[in-house]
């Protein structure tokens, strides 16, 4: 009887360390946010839901080709891509105004940066302007300590791309 507690008092230590082990964080070493909004566009020219992962300059200048794009890439550039990178994340296109996203929370477990936002859509009788629009949310990341990224939120699905 002795034995089988000792035992079972041992594998209760050992779940409850490896449980400790997992890692959840929603800063980086340095006390910096895991990500901050940067921007939102009532016309990003990301006709179809999803997201899309910028890492250097170069894929920031990819971004002014957008078809009925609108997005301000100047403040963008003034991002430090070897600090931070981007993540735009469109609602698709829209029949009207009036549709948003914003980020709510950013956390790391067990290597996957989960990123919650939330869309915005017009009431039912608000006054919007009657045009397509392809809205974004721009979210400046950190490239480290990750090696999936998921973006989840009501009204959005869930989009996950790896490092």
């Amino acid at each position: 009887m002795t034995v089988r507690f000792t035992l079972l008092t041992i594998l209760a230590l050992a779940l409850t360390l490896a449980a400790g082990c997992a890692v959840n964080r929603s800063a980086t070493a340095d006390g910096a946010p895991l990500a901050r909004q940067v921007t939102e566009s009532d016309h990003c020219g990301l006709t179809a839901p999803g997201l899309v992962y910028v890492s250097n300059a170069r894929d920031l200048d990819k971004l002014a080709s957008l078809p009925s794009g609108n997005l301000a890439l100047n403040k963008l550039r003034a991002i430090d891509f070897e600090q931070e990178h981007l993540v735009l994340v469109g609602l698709g296109q829209k029949p009207t105004g009036g549709y948003g996203l914003t980020l709510q929370s950013a956390n790391i477990v067990d290597d996957v940066l989960e990123l919650v936002v939330r869309a915005r859509q017009p009431a039912a009788d608000a006054m919007v302007t009657q045009a397509l629009t392809t809205p974004c949310a721009v979210i400046a990341i950190s490239p480290n300590d990750w090696e999936e990224m998921r973006v989840s939120g009501d009204g959005i699905g869930t989009y996950t791309r790896q490092r």
